[in-house]
């Protein structure tokens, strides 16, 4: 036995013995009535006896048999979160009457950390895919792709066709496929080489079975009919009659018990309500004081159509965001969290409403007519990107301050409502700096521009309209109209670059020279692509699958930060972002680059563990030669240099 075999073992077996000792402990939790009463109390203790470790970083985790346990035997969305966080709160005052060094406490005590963030991770992750799955179920239903799916037909999305009058039509083979890898994603189906078949769980026909008996009419821009409610504006005719469709029927999940993460139907229509209920709230600039605790009245947000916010309210309530105290409506834990946090992610997915209304045609012609407008949510946006700004913004800083360099000219491209600027418009003023702002839509030029009027952003600030990032001339250009030497200017990006419209490889490299050659420090923000494998091992403990979806089915392409090894599901993922950029002649500042928090809560086999998303800094070769920070001669595309800066 090899010493580090040996060493593994003996920590082993140091768990084993530590988590023997635990006992006593163990017993005194599962005495205790509040948690012997609930059945999801005994089905925490059992995770909670699990070995849990703390990462170099500090972050407690349990081992993969312990992750798997959570995620799949432990309901934790919506009201049966909210259940958790108050059982959770139940163990940590028994244990709080425990002397700090008796023996199973610490472990205990990490348990319940790692639950207590698996459940408010979920109430911001679940949603989005929810509601994706709600409408993605419905466009299959309404083709007929469901009931063929129970009746255990393979569907191959290379020949697959569908019924119409006088004859058969045969799908858009590419856009089934993007379908039926998110069904994939979310556990729904399984994939048999070029086919699909449904998934063997029970419960995934029981969903299946509801949906077809159950598909509401869709709702048409639910999100801005509920901020015209909470405005105060007055609603009628199909308007009000939408909202109050979306307020009817709605039930938390009541079963505790589970042997797989598959979502229930009163699941996936909780999701399907929330998702536009509480953009609308954000739109309405309502969110912000939704704090724990907070008491809400249904007249407190609309004295015209009180039975419509009545009905918002009993929404929330069901998703464990609110509880119901008399006539009132308090805010939860679960809910303070998801006001806070769930708008900006809710966002990003709810902007592809166009495609989900329309997935029937876009199945029988594929998507070319449909296309992304992001004006409604970019409020929600800006949420959503403003701490990887911030982190960005502290390396610009750091950089500068570490290398002597020093820049005129600061670039927000994709700029929504100039997020990225507006911090650094705070930090740096406006003297000796030019700012200048990029963007294709005129919605979110449109945005920049009032918060340039308020003082949120430099009144030096030039926009660029109908700027595609995928076309750098465009930028440069109108640098260079303004009478602005590109060179050393720094362009900051929040996941802007996926938004390049079907793109390959060798055309997302050809992107990063144009900004290359013209000498732009290019800082950016991306969420990591990640495989379907990733995505079903780590069920809600992301938004990704959503996100992948819509991306893909609007001709964007995420990508991953750094090399992966391929997965088993799925198609492959494309190069990622630090090959393209090196390839373009970028030199990568490692030590300015940073990420956020890795997506599955343990090791897994392979060693590799990507992050949500990733800051990446790159220089422009000449620069980099001038800074003396490329080493040796190996400069050739060929071989593109890694550089930690120092």
């Amino acid at each position: 036995m090899n010493a580090r075999r040996a060493a593994r073992v003996l920590t082993r077996r140091a768990k084993e013995r530590k988590l023997g000792k635990m006992g006593d402990l163990l017993k005194r939790l599962a005495d205790d009535a509040t948690l012997r009463a609930d059945p999801l109390g005994r089905s925490l203790l059992a995770i909670l006896a699990q070995p849990a470790s703390l990462s170099s970083s500090g972050y407690p985790y349990l081992q993969k048999s312990g992750w798997d346990a959570l995620r799949d035997r432990l309901p934790h969305l919506f009201g049966m979160g909210l259940r958790l966080l108050r059982l959770l709160e139940r163990v940590e005052n028994v244990l709080a009457e425990t002397s700090p060094g008796e023996d199973g406490r610490e472990n205990l005590e990490r348990s319940c950390r790692v639950v207590r963030q698996v459940v408010l991770t979920a109430a911001i992750t679940a949603p989005p895919d929810l509601w994706l799955l709600r409408h993605l179920l419905g466009t299959f239903h309404e083709l007929g792709l469901l009931d063929r799916l129970m009746a255990g037909e393979a569907l191959y999305p290379g020949h697959c066709a569908v019924g119409l009058e006088g004859g058969q039509q045969r799908l858009h083979p590419e856009e089934l496929e993007k379908d039926l890898l998110f069904l994939l994603s979310r556990g729904i189906v399984e994939q048999y080489e070029d086919s699909y078949r449904i998934a063997g769980h029970p419960r995934v026909r029981q969903l299946l079975r509801a949906i077809d008996s159950s598909a509401p009419a869709w709702p048409k821009g639910r999100s801005g009919l509920w901020r015209e409610l909470f405005s105060g504006e007055i609603l009628e005719g199909p308007a009000l009659e939408g909202l109050l469709d979306l307020t009817s029927s709605i039930r938390p999940r009541r079963e505790a018990e589970q042997n797989h993460w598959v979502p229930t139907l009163e699941e996936v229509e909780i999701g399907f309500r929330l998702v536009p209920l509480v953009l609308g709230l954000r739109s309405a600039d309502r969110c912000s004081a939704l704090r724990r605790g907070r008491e809400v009245a249904p007249t407190d947000w609309s004295q015209r159509h009180p039975l419509c916010a009545a009905g918002a309210l009993e929404i929330l309530t069901a998703a464990g965001w609110m509880e119901r105290r008399g006539e009132h409506y308090r805010v939860t834990p679960l809910g303070a969290r998801g006001f806070a946090r769930g708008p900006g992610p809710f966002g990003i997915i709810e902007t592809y409403h166009p495609y989900m209304i329309r997935g029937q045609e876009i199945l029988r012609h594929g998507a070319a007519q449909v296309w992304v407008r992001r004006g409604e949510n970019l409020g929600a946006s800006q949420d959503a990107n403003r701490s990887t700004f911030k982190s960005a913004n502290d390396s610009l800083d750091r950089f500068c301050s570490d290398t002597g360099f020093r820049y005129r000219v600061f670039i927000e491209h994709a700029i929504g409502r100039g997020e990225a600027t507006r911090q650094r418009f705070e930090r740096s003023g406006e003297e000796g700096i030019r700012y200048f702002g990029a963007d294709l839509e005129d919605a979110a030029i449109d945005a920049a521009v009032e918060e340039r009027r308020r003082g949120a952003l430099p009144q030096n600030m030039v926009f660029v309209r109908n700027a595609d990032i995928g076309q750098p001339q465009i930028l440069i250009e109108a640098l260079e109209a303004q009478g602005v030497e590109p060179q050393g200017a720094v362009m900051l990006v929040g996941n802007g670059f996926h938004e390049v419209r079907h793109q390959t490889d060798e055309g997302m490299v050809r992107v990063f020279e144009g900004y290359q050659e013209a000498g732009l420090i290019l800082l950016f923000t991306e969420e990591n692509a990640l495989s379907v494998d990733d995505l079903r091992a780590t069920a809600w403990n992301t938004f990704h699958a959503g996100f992948k979806y819509v991306h893909e089915k609007s001709g964007q392409g995420l990508r991953p930060a750094d090399s992966r090894p391929p997965g088993r599901l799925g198609w492959p993922l494309r190069a990622p972002w630090s090959e393209c950029a090196q390839k373009a002649g970028y030199v990568r500042a490692d030590e300015y680059c940073s990420r956020t928090r890795r997506i599955y809560p343990y090791t897994p086999a392979s060693g590799v563990n990507p992050s949500i998303s990733a800051n990446h800094f790159f220089l422009p070769i000449r620069l980099a030669k001038k800074l003396g920070l490329c080493p040796g001669p190996g400069e050739g595309r060929e071989e593109p240099p890694t550089v930690p800066v120092r």
